[in-house]
């Protein structure tokens, strides 16, 4: 006797249901239906759909989920009278004929193709001649394709890689804005991540659209928010009475002179100082790029160092992530208390929709972590050679380095008219 019952492993929406076909002869075997749903649709008890007046789809998914139980139920008995082997490859070509398949091939499908990519990432030969990738760029490519199963969804459609053109390139991008309501900057990189896969589907002889070639992802320009001199000053010299806030803001104080991700910058400990002749200088690997830079210490952070006999600030939890997290929180009220409180334009997230949301705020609602690496580059872009600040932020590129301190190339004649003397009178 056998069984067929579905369920499904994520809480994401849409997520897909998988089936598990069980026998008393002790087979067993699990297979993804291609088939998604909206988690809150799905009873995880029975492996069922519930069924709502409101949602018609459901009803056609639950027919469309019975007739697969049944006919693989019908193939098992009929296989087993035949003495046949009922194992994976059985139930794949089972489900090949069920879905109309049998002549074409998965990895055609954007999102099948997606599942192998990402599952040969770990393993995958990088750019610097390594092996595997970071975490968050796993992350990204798993994110690109939610999104493309979400797109589906929507849409009603599966998608080959022959649909991905410019047509489909304006419906996903109208989809990213409006349906899932991110910034313009989230969904040109989507697209550039998008275009990756496709890419590689190409190298390995997938067919694509004769217009993947055009179809570009786009970084918007927005304000980059940054800490001048006078500002850091300025938070420098406000005093507090709570520990919590002396020590972000000195921790604050010090990232914008150290010039580091604040995955990189909290860890921090005097036991780190080394000294290459006279100068003391920090050397660490970044854990987001594993790169490694060298960053001399600054007489500022030695000044704060010195204050509490040679030790950084204590940090705010033993947890990296409520480290961090208490971190954006203190320096917001540090900014406060100093009196960033005038108006300028800028971004921030938006608790009710959890989406960036560009505007004009006080300045101390924009300050967060990553102000400390943008403060850093961007006050001393002009003043010290890039080559140099690059070997500290660990900036691949000049362009990248450029794109996150929000300069272009007009500013490079205007740096060099500084060098030289001259003014645009």
């Amino acid at each position: 006797m056998a069984s067929v019952k579905f369920f499904i492993k994520g809480t994401s929406n849409p997520t897909t249901i998988y089936l598990r076909l069980s026998a008393s002869n002790g087979v067993l075997l699990r297979k993804s239906t291609s088939y998604l749903v909206n988690p809150k649709f799905f009873n995880k008890k029975n492996g069922k759909i519930k069924l709502n007046q409101k949602e018609i789809d459901l009803t056609e998914l639950n027919n469309n989920l019975e007739n697969l139980r049944t006919t693989i139920v019908i193939a098992y008995n009929s296989s087993m009278s035949e003495g046949g082997n009922v194992n994976k490859s059985w139930l794949d070509n089972i489900l090949d004929i069920f879905f109309d398949r049998s002549t074409e091939n998965l990895l055609d499908y954007f999102v099948e193709y997606a599942n192998d990519y990402i599952k040969k990432l770990p393993t995958k030969t990088n750019p610097k001649g390594g092996v595997g990738v970071a975490i968050s760029t796993l992350k990204k490519y798993k994110t690109i394709r939610r999104k493309m199963e979400k797109y589906e969804l929507s849409r009603k459609t599966k998608v080959r890689f022959t649909d991905i053109g410019m047509n489909f390139r304006e419906d996903f991008l109208s989809f990213l804005l409006v349906d899932e309501r991110l910034s313009m900057n989230t969904a040109g990189r989507d697209i550039k991540f998008l275009k990756t896969i496709c890419l590689d589907a190409k190298r390995n002889g997938i067919s694509v659209h004769k217009q993947l070639e055009s179809i570009k992802g786009f970084t918007a320009k927005t304000e980059k928010v940054f800490l001048t001199f006078d500002e850091i000053e300025k938070i420098e010299k406000t005093e507090f009475e709570s520990e919590a806030l002396k020590n972000a803001r000195d921790w604050l104080v010090m990232g914008c002179y150290l010039g580091q991700r604040v995955s990189d910058l909290l860890p921090m400990k005097a036991s780190d100082i080394k000294y290459k002749g006279d100068l003391k200088v920090i050397e660490l690997t970044q854990k987001k790029t594993k790169k490694k830079v060298s960053v001399l210490v600054h007489p500022k952070v030695l000044e704060i160092l010195n204050s509490r006999g040679g030790e950084f600030p204590k940090t705010f939890s033993n947890n990296t992530q409520s480290n961090i997290t208490l971190f954006n929180v203190n320096i917001k009220k540090v900014a406060k208390k100093a009196g960033l409180t005038y108006k300028v334009q800028g971004a921030k997230i938006n608790p009710k929709t959890n989406r960036k949301e560009s505007g004009v705020y006080e300045k101390w609602e924009l300050v967060s972590s990553h102000i400390c690496r943008r403060s850093f580059a961007t006050n001393y872009y002009g003043d010290i050679p890039t080559p140099l600040l690059l070997s500290v932020t660990g900036h691949s590129t000049e362009r990248d380095f450029l794109l996150y301190i929000g300069k272009s190339s007009i500013d490079y004649a205007e740096n060099l008219a500084k060098y030289w003397g001259m003014n645009n009178e």
